[in-house]
């Protein structure tokens, strides 16, 4: 009887030693854990956004005020301008230079009276156009903060009713000077706000008998949709 319960509990060590050096083997064989889900990251925000070709379509709103002489006084005109603008710009960093114009229809039109009320005169101008050199400083890289320098023409009507009147034209140059913000969108598209003012030369224009000396100033405010290449 002691005999056989000795051999059980022999068997028992011997299957507990059995059964406890295995189970390292066991969990080696085990396959390892999952790993954690891998979300996507965000894009980083492109750089140089601002460099290249651009076009896009341009319409705003401007007044113009008009120094006339010998009648003395000024006269204030107001409307909507609309067209296109293009140029091309370098990158380099936040630091962003370029040079760009614009060609626009225009309907800035007013009218006063002179020479006691005898006369009326009525300018209205109906195209503009500019170049001009663009910097700026991209604060974000899809954000562009710029001020713009250069040349400028208008074509103006400038008729005069009245004694010793008659139709009238002039194209005035001068220069101009502005800034504004632009924010890209995607790589391709952004959006623009610029403000300019514009200083024109003073052109004479003779009617019948008389001569009126017409010096215009303008300022222009404006909203664009670019598309970059």
């Amino acid at each position: 009887m002691r005999t056989r319960l000795n051999q059980a509990w022999a068997l028992a060590a011997v299957l507990s030693a059995s059964a406890t050096a295995s189970s390292p083997a066991s969990a080696a064989d085990l396959p390892p854990p999952p790993l954690p889900p891998i979300y996507d990251q965000a894009p980083l925000p492109p750089q140089d956004v601002f460099e290249g070709w651009w076009l896009g379509g341009t319409v705003g709103g401007a007044t113009v005020t008009y120094d006339f002489a010998p009648a003395g006084g000024t006269v204030d005109t107001s409307g909507v301008l609309g067209g296109a603008v293009g140029g091309y710009s370098w990158q380099s960093g936040p630091f962003v230079v370029g040079v760009e114009g614009d060609i626009m229809a225009a309907d800035i039109n007013g009218s006063r009276h002179f020479n006691s009320g005898a006369n009326q005169v009525s300018p209205t101008i109906d195209t503009m156009a500019d170049l001009r050199l663009r910097a700026g400083v991209a604060v974000r890289p899809e954000v562009l903060v710029f001020a713009t320098f250069g040349g400028a023409w208008a074509n103006a009507d400038l008729p005069v009713a009245g004694p010793r009147g008659g139709s009238g034209s002039a194209d005035f140059f001068g220069w101009s000077v502005g800034g504004g913000a632009e924010v890209a969108f995607t790589p391709n598209w952004s959006a623009r706000f610029d403000y300019q003012f514009t200083d024109f030369n003073s052109e004479t224009v003779n009617y019948s008998g008389a001569k009126l000396e017409f010096d215009p100033s303008a300022n222009t405010y404006r909203g664009s949709l670019i598309y970059r290449f």
